[in-house]
């Protein structure tokens, strides 16, 4: 197969109904699947040398044009995720959004030429993008320093068709489906195109389960967004703070106050998140009780850090949840907080069986990051099993490629979905892969344990929600 042989359209589209048969174990072919994969890499190169400045200048520096190969891609043309806060801080300190403008521009294959006049704070000019068609989706670190990932209409569309083309086989095929529902996800993913089939499962949604997220109704997260896209899925859903965690008084918590309107503002936020905890969590407990005395099954999606505090809370009252059989727990953000908090998984799980009343698998734990197009999900032998529209780069502690099918390195991958900013990046994360076969029936790539790497700093939304409970 060449890149010119078929529409990089095409060949995603493809490798989406690729990861749903390998989400369904019936029909997955790896071999094709990776000529697919390897074919719309070497398509967004060529399209990130056509409209991506940054990537032209570094290509250029390396002296590569066209390839028709995507070693060159991972021994030279890999970004750091720091590429996605390589603007100045001043800027945002200075409400400098023209020069936020600019800088967007040049990793970005769209012109993020908004209007800015009368632009004062972050999440005017996050808004006013989202006006224009640029979906800009940050995470946030130890320094307060932001990562801002923009997305144009169409792979903003890819992501949410992906996402729920194979994620939903993926769960119902391996962790919580009724033979019946099986039998008729396995027929819809057979018959129907994947949009269509994402679509289908947005409209039909989960009505037997009522919706609650540990988090803010409102705002620009990876997990915010991720909530506000599933949300509506449910027959009801709830946040734990329905309030926005506005990105400029985020950065605020890591950076400090300079001004008395920054303090009354880092103030009211923490007013809501510290003081009005107990509260808080209260309420929430009560509205689950609620929806469980209606016969509604329970989804509840949070990061470690919050389940331990809600985990806590429950026991600390002598009770537990008596949650409607069939009820489910997802969450993930990191074992590791701002403050240097450490969450031992070993603790955690057997404190959420007994606080939620519910068995090991229903609790599921996923792993994703603001810069990739991929969410997985740990399955009952340990394995966070990538998709295969992913490409994983492990690279030794000198950041060199490493090969082999049992590593311990840097985390690295190329997305074939990543069409509107470079997609072939090194994480921060160390990690411990394999690919093989694994004993749940899914093959290929995997990542096992996940943590930071020793050059990097705490980063993600559970660092971010553990930081604010501080």
């Amino acid at each position: 197969m060449t890149q010119r042989s078929i529409s990089l359209n095409s060949l995603q589209r493809q490798l989406i109904r690729q990861t749903q048969a390998w989400a369904l174990q019936e029909g997955f072919d790896p071999g094709y699947t990776r000529e697919l994969r390897h074919a719309a890499i070497l398509a967004n190169h060529a399209r990130y040398l056509e409209r991506i400045p940054t990537y032209q200048r570094f290509a250029r520096e390396e002296a590569i044009g066209r390839l028709n190969d995507i070693e060159p891609i991972k021994q030279q043309l890999m970004f750091p995720d720091d590429l996605f806060k390589s603007y100045d801080q001043q800027w945002l300190d200075n409400h400098d959004f023209s020069r936020m403008n600019i800088w967007l521009s040049q990793i970005f294959t769209g012109a993020a030429n908004v209007d800015v006049s009368g632009i004062e704070t972050i999440d005017a000019w996050v808004d006013r993008l989202a006006d224009a068609g640029t979906r800009i989706v940050y995470s946030s670190g130890t320094s307060g320093n932001f990562s801002f990932v923009p997305r144009d209409p169409a792979n903003w569309a890819l992501f949410r068709i992906s996402s729920s083309a194979y994620l939903a086989p993926l769960l119902i095929n391996h962790r919580i489906g009724t033979p019946l529902q099986r039998l008729l996800v396995g027929l819809s993913c057979r018959l129907l195109k994947p949009e269509t089939f994402a679509r289908l499962s947005r409209d039909v949604g989960m009505r037997e389960y009522d919706a609650f997220f540990l988090d803010f109704e409102h705002g620009r997260t990876g997990n915010q967004t991720l909530e506000q896209e599933i949300a509506p899925l449910f027959r009801r859903h709830y946040f734990l703070y329905e309030t926005t965690l506005s990105s400029t008084v985020l950065r605020l918590v890591a950076r400090g106050w300079k001004t008395d309107i920054e303090r009354e503002q880092l103030h009211a936020l923490q007013e809501v998140v510290v003081e009005r905890k107990e509260q808080n969590y209260g309420t929430l407990i009560e509205r689950i009780q609620a929806s469980t005395a209606a016969g509604q099954k329970i989804f509840i999606f949070g990061t470690t850090h919050q389940f331990k505090e809600l985990s806590d809370l429950i026991l600390a009252r002598n009770e537990t949840l008596a949650m409607k059989e069939g009820s489910i727990i997802l969450f993930g953000g990191g074992w590791k907080s701002f403050t240097g908090d450490h969450v031992s998984r070993d603790c955690l799980i057997p404190l959420m069986t007994k606080a939620f009343n519910l068995p090991e698998d229903r609790i599921i734990e996923g792993y994703s990051m603001t810069e990739i197009n991929a969410f997985t999900l740990r399955c009952n032998f340990g394995r966070f099993h990538i998709p295969p529209f992913i490409e994983p780069v492990i690279f030794d502690e000198q950041l060199q490629v490493a090969d082999g099918n049992d590593l311990v390195g840097v985390f690295g991958f190329l997305d074939a979905l990543a069409t509107a900013y470079p997609g072939f990046i090194i994480s921060g994360d160390k990690v411990h892969f394999v690919n093989d076969e694994c004993e749940c029936g899914l093959s290929g790539p995997a990542v096992t344990k996940i943590g930071r790497a020793t050059f990097r700093e705490v980063k993600g939304c559970g660092g971010i929600m553990a930081s604010l409970s501080a």
